[in-house]
């Protein structure tokens, strides 16, 4: 029996779900706040099983028509001295390839593949909900309202409809800044080859993506609260590396004067349960690893594919459905939100003994001993890749 799904938020996760209940011959309503989409965004890194699932979406071609190359990544000290060198051919020899693009590329390909079987409205949120006895009635925000069989809440961190309806979920706030931003500018730095310094409380990204293009990340240990931070964005960022080299500062001055910059502080989502009756949290709104788990991207559409999945195993029981959705990701959320306190931990130290015993530790290892930091973390196992309940 086909289904009336009603996504919330147009992101990685909501597109993702869209294109498989599609394809399964659902009916499919895409409402986000946003007044439209943009190929602009800051940069993600889609690896492993998350390649792997928009390959079975059939978009892997146009995926890499949006990507940017990547070959080599250093992690560097403040002086420039080399900390480790990573192959990414080589460090991803035994998972799919990684792929570098941008998150509005990523979006821009999920929505073209589907822009037609969907109806899509723009600057519209959920202003009510309300259970019936076998849909849900949705009030929306430009007056209109719809029955349906199931609300996906795919809406990003701060979504306010979870905080309305979902109770048991807690916002933890990882004490993270992360600034991520584009700038146009010629340059003679070598395309696909990354620089990574890592420093006290502090780790900067510089991606040359293109001749005339590079995407600059950083993330910075922060307790302020997100509206001071706003207000203050140029500031903090220029202070926080004031003693970097001359080239890294004009970088960082250029961005700020004439490139596009985003800055949030990051956080996680930990929900007891991913299930209220006929709504179900996606992506972002249920489970934010934060970027630092390495795999966020990846999970959102991991999250897309596990619920799609279920809900055509269970056609005529979309509340199963749903149940074993939230079975099968709550360990997965468990794994992957450590990742990302363990990342924080090594790749953000807090003082300079520990920046001094993770340089070593780091400088030292072999490639087996740095395929298992990198790589290890972010696979599942055979059951999981596979939608497989214990």
């Amino acid at each position: 029996m086909k289904k009336h799904i009603l996504i919330s938020g147009a992101g990685i996760a909501g597109l993702t779900v869209a294109n498989f209940l599609v394809k399964q011959g659902h009916k499919v309503t895409v409402i986000d706040r946003s007044p439209s989409f943009t190929k602009a965004g800051f940069l993600i890194s889609l690896k492993s099983f998350g390649v792997k699932i928009m390959d079975e979406l059939g978009l892997t071609k146009k995926l890499q028509e949006e990507s940017s190359s990547s070959e080599t990544v250093d992690f560097v000290e403040t002086n420039e001295e080399i900390i480790q060198s990573i192959a990414y051919d080589k460090m991803n020899e035994n998972i799919e390839r990684s792929v570098l693009i941008s998150r509005g590329g990523l979006h821009h390909v999920l929505y073209e593949a589907i822009k037609e079987d969907i109806n899509t409205s723009f600057n519209t949120t959920i202003s009510q909900l309300e259970e019936q006895s076998d849909k849900t009635k949705v009030t929306l925000s430009n007056g209109s309202t719809i029955e349906v069989d199931l609300v996906i809440i795919s809406e990003g961190l701060r979504s306010a409809t979870r905080e309305k309806y979902f109770r048991g979920c807690q916002l933890e706030d990882f004490n993270t800044l992360y600034v991520g931003g584009k700038l146009n500018l010629y340059h003679t730095k070598q395309v696909g080859i990354f620089k990574i310094y890592i420093d006290v409380n502090k780790m900067l990204s510089i991606y040359p993506i293109a001749e005339d293009q590079i995407a600059i990340q950083c993330y910075l240990r922060s307790t302020e609260d997100l509206s001071t931070i706003k207000n203050n964005a140029p500031t903090i960022l220029k202070n926080t590396f004031a003693d970097y080299n001359p080239e890294v500062k004009q970088l960082l001055n250029n961005l700020l004067d004439n490139g596009l910059f985003f800055m949030d502080k990051m956080g996680m989502v930990n929900a007891t349960h991913l299930v209220n009756g006929r709504m179900v949290l996606l992506g972002d709104a249920g489970y934010c690893p934060t970027a630092l788990s390495g795999m966020g991207a990846s999970l959102s559409i991991y999250g897309a594919k596990a619920l799609a999945h279920f809900i055509a195993k269970h056609p005529d029981d979309i509340l199963t459905a749903c149940d074993c959705y939230n079975s099968l990701m709550q360990p997965i959320i468990e794994k992957f939100q450590t990742n990302a306190k363990n990342n924080a931990a090594s790749f953000l130290p807090k003082s300079e003994a520990d920046l001094d015993k993770f340089v070593n530790g780091f400088r030292a290892a072999d490639h087996k001993a740095v395929q298992k930091i990198m790589t290890d973390p972010i696979v599942l196992t055979k059951d999981q890749e596979n939608f497989l309940l214990n």
